[in-house]
């Protein structure tokens, strides 16, 4: 039933009702005791016109409310429902992030450790590196060390018997010296030329 016939419905309602009063307050100035029967006849009939004239908006009015209604149910149990389904993908996400994040510390730890043992190793190697590179070199100096206080004591001693013999050798001593050394090397030079 349209808007416009529910407007004039409404609109009668008061017409009649002013009608009833006024046709009752005439009644009970006619006559003294059927006014009671009048007033239930005049209910009946306004009642009846309102029931016959508001039966189809009201209804067609509470069956379009309740088929609102229950699509404003069916919408907010579909959307529970999709809220639901999100929660539990979310909670099946963050059990995964957790597993995730847990294997992600576990290896974590492992790659550490094997990374801890790698660089001792790594440590260990060249401090054995170092070790056996500094005995070769203190041995090398040391064998530098000994060849060079050899030299040095060569050219002392050296230096203290050139002192020594010059102290006790005399001109003389040195000239027969050089005589002796000169003869000598022509003996060698004879006897060399001979073979």
């Amino acid at each position: 039933m349209s808007a416009k016939r529910v407007a004039a419905v409404l609109l009668l309602v008061p017409f009649l009702i002013f009608a009833t009063v006024n046709e009752e307050a005439a009644q009970q100035h006619e006559s003294g005791g059927s006014g009671m029967l009048s007033k239930v006849v005049n209910f009946v009939i306004l009642f009846g016109a309102l029931f016959y004239f508001l039966r189809k908006p009201l209804g067609a009015m509470l069956t379009e409310k309740s088929a609102h209604v229950r699509e404003l149910l069916d919408d907010a149990r579909k959307e529970r429902e999709k809220a639901e389904a999100r929660l539990a993908e979310a909670r099946i996400q963050v059990e995964t992030l957790e597993h995730e994040a847990a294997r992600l510390k576990t290896q974590a730890l492992s790659d550490g450790r094997a990374e801890t043992d790698r660089i001792r190793e790594t440590a260990a190697k060249e401090a054995e590196r170092i070790r056996t590179l500094a005995s070769q070199e203190v041995a090398v100096r040391l064998q530098a060390g000994i060849r060079e206080l050899k030299e040095y004591t060569a050219a002392l001693a050296a230096d203290i018997a050139e002192a020594g013999m010059k102290a006790r050798l005399t001109e003389t001593d040195q000239a027969a010296l050089i005589d002796r050394s000169i003869d000598r090397l022509k003996t060698i030079h004879d006897e060399s030329s001979a073979s």
